[in-house]
């Protein structure tokens, strides 16, 4: 009789037991989708994920203040090189990355995620990717601590890359502030998901809903922001890029998801947006360290950012 009651609670554990995650798809390769179903293919069609075509925003980034894509408002000074830099790499070459659970102690490579009702349970999180995705605000999710990058189904809605000849979206700059146009320039899929990576990298460092200050979307609240907070807010990466990255010739045309990541140079051209706020003049109120590092004292403002 115990027998068979222990086997009737095993069953109703296992009937209530989320389906596991999927097997990963494109491991060997060195990143990893999981949950995507019909649009695994879709998401795999490139040769090569790990090869970001980044080169020419780590190029703008190496100009630092002296180049016209935006560093200097986004990032204020030259001290800043080094990490955005650095960030720029470790997202072309999906660097694998320590502190992320499930194993904190291993170094893991970002997961790509589809979100579905089950993914909370699957994953064992926290909080519920699926409950945020349904909002349909959501474009990608990353948790503090997670190695997942959650693709919401708003994700693949949109188109990968601005359609149109270069710098159609770029915003102009009208009494020293950008006019509001920022997600005309940046909210394409091969930019999200820069930004969900800028998350992954910063790991405990990265601004987000919870932190002081809390994480910044507006292209005139990035100006507005301090040299070492700058580094910490993904939005600055992800309009930087957009400003420098690359636009497809084939215009309007839905490239596959992912396929972005690993577009050969040969098929691409640039946004080409070179307007940009002084960030510090006004209305940007910066703090006196923050003028002091862009007179090159950068120890003390950023050392520690990133």
């Amino acid at each position: 009789m115990k027998t068979l009651l222990v086997l009737a609670v095993m069953a109703s554990l296992s009937l209530a037991a989320p389906p596991p995650p999927s097997p990963p798809f494109l491991q060997d390769r060195g990143y990893i989708i999981r949950d995507c179903g019909v649009l695994t293919d879709q998401v795999a069609l490139g040769p090569d994920l790990g090869k970001v075509p980044l080169s020419e925003a780590i190029n703008a980034a190496k100009q630092g203040v002296s180049g016209s894509h935006g560093f200097r408002a986004f990032f204020k000074n030259d001290a800043a090189i080094a990490p955005v830099t650095k960030m720029l790499k470790d997202i072309q070459t999906l660097r694998p990355a320590r502190g992320m659970r499930p194993n904190i102690f291993k170094a893991q490579s970002p997961e790509f995620i589809c979100v579905a009702p089950e993914t909370r349970s699957r994953y064992r999180l926290r909080n519920d990717p699926y409950v945020l995705c349904e909002r349909n605000i959501e474009f990608g999710i990353w948790f503090r601590g997670e190695k997942y990058v959650f693709l919401c189904k708003k994700f693949f809605t949109n188109q990968i890359t601005p359609p149109g000849p270069p710098a159609r979206f770029c915003p102009r700059v009208i009494d020293n502030m950008f006019e509001r146009k920022g997600y005309l320039l940046a909210d394409y899929q091969k930019y999200v998901l820069i930004h969900e990576l800028v998350h992954f990298y910063l790991g405990q460092k990265s601004l987000g809903w919870s932190t002081n200050p809390t994480e910044k979307y507006r292209l005139n609240e990035c100006v507005d922001m301090d040299p070492k907070n700058s580094l910490k807010n993904p939005m600055h990466w992800q309009y930087f890029v957009a400003s420098k990255f690359n636009q497809s010739r084939v215009v309007g045309c839905r490239i596959p998801v992912m396929l972005v990541m690993h577009i050969d140079t040969s098929l691409v051209v640039e946004q080409k947006c070179t307007d940009e706020p002084d960030p510090f003049a006004p209305p940007f109120p910066l703090p006196p360290e923050t003028l002091a590092a862009d007179n090159g004292s950068d120890s003390s403002v950023i050392a520690d950012a990133i």
